[in-house]
């Protein structure tokens, strides 16, 4: 097959969509298909009216005006050709590209639908929309409702797709095909952590829990620090937060709470770098309110890394199994309580075991076959 990615705009700095896009790129072309990668040019935005505050909407003209020319001028091409091609908008976010392509051979990966919900006014998605997001995420609502052919990460996020859908009658093929990770992730050999610990001095010879992700609100990261401030009577140890910065708000409540020391940023860590702090760190704990998925927790359980997580859909019902610790996201002594348990060296050895399976289903060469399938319905 030939198959057309649709991937992010690179000023949004969509790291976990980029992630998303070469992985199933890497997949496309190790099946032996060919594989070629689009997405929105800058050139608008490269005009930096900063003063303005004009950036976001010079992107808009990038991504809503140029962009959808340029796919109807392929399309055409195409057409004229005579070229079968296949479409995979590797980011629900990017749904609006459909109008512009032939939905029977256009597959969307849908991730999460919390932005759209929070724009319809759910007030449980832990997510904030502007008067110009509220508008953008019905756009994406119409699109995605339009899609024949959509691939959902998990079971609750097609259900919360479903329970939205503005075009309920037009027949679709809609399915849940998981996530997966790159198999570099798996247990780090001495020498990167070795260039870890050397990267980043304060870590050597430290106990450490790690957060991954970014500073969205319902990554809820305050729930981190005040764990620690819990633990610190009866732990040594250190919070790394690996990925974006930490806001203004967690900011004050490190120092409020006085444990400024025993904090650590480490700011868009590379692969390498990440898979180095799973294999070290004495658990990784993920107490999001809200996810279509959870990705870091099948990527810190292959590596071998304890995980104790929210007791939340679907991070427990479909992602963690019985192979995490859940706690209450509001509940910091929950997550304390749970992180102690690890102490015990013959259960701590049973929770990375089972890990190492529960990681096992979300197989990488199986999910692509999944895509390869769907798409070729």
């Amino acid at each position: 097959m030939n198959i057309i990615l649709i991937g992010n705009y690179k000023p949004d700095n969509q790291f976990s969509m980029r992630i998303f896009a070469e992985l199933i790129e890497e997949g496309y072309k190790k099946s032996g298909e060919n594989v070629f990668v689009m997405r929105p040019n800058i050139f608008f935005s490269k005009l930096n009216y900063t003063k303005l505050n004009a950036n976001k909407w010079l992107g808009y003209i990038d991504k809503f005006v140029l962009f959808p020319m340029k796919l109807l001028v392929l399309r055409g091409k195409n057409f004229l050709l005579r070229h079968s091609v296949h479409y995979h908008i590797c980011d629900h976010s990017n749904a609006f590209y459909l109008h512009f392509l032939p939905k029977n051979k256009t597959l969307i990966s849908c991730h999460d639908v919390l932005a759209i919900q929070s724009g319809l006014g759910f007030t449980n998605t832990y997510c904030s929309t502007t008067k110009s997001g509220i508008v953008l995420q019905k756009i994406i609502l119409n699109a995605l409702s339009g899609a024949k052919k959509l691939a959902a990460v998990s079971d609750f996020t097609l259900n919360q797709l479903i329970e939205i859908d503005v075009k309920p009658n037009i027949i679709k093929n809609w399915k849940v095909i998981h996530n997966t990770f790159s198999k570099k992730f798996s247990p780090s050999n001495e020498q990167n952590i070795h260039q870890l610990t050397t990267k980043f001095k304060q870590l050597k010879g430290k106990k450490i829990i790690l957060h991954v992700g970014s500073s969205l609100e319902r990554k809820n990261r305050k729930l981190l620090v005040k764990t620690l401030y819990e633990l610190q009577n009866d732990w040594d140890g250190i919070v790394v937060f690996a990925g974006d910065k930490l806001s203004v708000e967690v900011l004050e409540l490190i120092e409020n709470l006085k444990v400024t020391d025993k904090i650590i940023q480490i700011y868009r860590p590379d692969n390498d770098d990440i898979v180095a702090l799973y294999s070290i760190c004495q658990a990784m704990i993920f107490p999001s309110y809200s996810e279509g998925f959870g990705w870091p927790i099948i990527e810190a359980q292959a590596c071998g890394a304890p995980v104790i997580t929210s007791n939340k859909a679907p991070m427990m019902t479909e992602v963690g199994g019985n192979a995490a610790l859940y706690a209450d996201p509001d509940d910091p002594i929950s997550f304390a309580n749970q992180f102690r348990k690890l102490n015990n060296v013959a259960f701590r050895a049973d929770v990375i075991r089972l890990g190492y399976e529960n990681a096992k289903r979300f197989n990488f060469e199986n999910t692509i076959k999944q895509y390869i399938e769907l798409i070729q319905k």
